[in-house]
């Protein structure tokens, strides 16, 4: 979004042991936050209301935050997991999947037109399969590939082991990968 790269712009480039303000944060991580909830939901405007009940629970417990650890994992798990409690609430996982990608992505002068509907059509295939993908594992695979945190960063968000996240997302990658050979047939 251009708005949020002008809004960086202000921010200092080396912030290591610097306090953050809260403000400061928002700008930073504003786009990942509604990235996340945006993947998991499948749905913008569910996805613009976890984005702010997210900085609005970040909000109400910034006084509690421990600076010395990285903030954007905690926002992120703050995301995650109201996504995930947003899903759970609409009883139903969401089918329908947004085209993100196409807003920030500059089509290659020198790609064909058919190169170019394919690799939509990949993105698409691999977004829908993607929604698709039980919530234990659709979680872990946005946050690796569409986010990418390390594993351990994922453990740390998701409160789980990380030898319980290298499983899920194996088990996520065959089961994304099935589905995407069995929509190929």
């Amino acid at each position: 979004m251009a708005a949020s790269v002008a809004l960086r712009l202000d921010l200092p480039m080396t912030r290591l042991g610097a306090p953050v303000t809260f403000a400061e944060g928002v700008r930073e991580h504003q786009d990942e936050v509604y990235g996340v909830a945006l993947r998991i939901t499948g749905d913008r405007d569910a996805a613009l209301d976890v984005a702010s009940s997210t900085f609005l629970k970040a909000y109400r417990a910034f006084d509690r935050y421990d600076q010395t650890r990285p903030l954007r994992h905690w926002l992120l798990r703050i995301a995650t997991n109201e996504a995930i409690t947003y899903v759970r609430k609409r009883g139903r996982e969401l089918r329908r999947r947004v085209e993100v990608e196409h807003a920030s992505t500059i089509a290659d002068p020198a790609a064909s037109p058919d190169t170019e509907s394919v690799a939509r059509e990949d993105r698409a295939r691999i977004r829908a399969a993607v929604s698709l993908l039980p919530e234990l594992y659709r979680v872990v695979i946005v946050l690796r590939y569409f986010n990418e945190l390390s594993v351990d960063e994922i453990a740390q968000i998701t409160g789980r082991p990380s030898s319980t996240v290298g499983v899920q997302l194996l088990r996520g990658r065959a089961l994304l990968r099935s589905a995407l050979e069995g929509g190929a047939r």
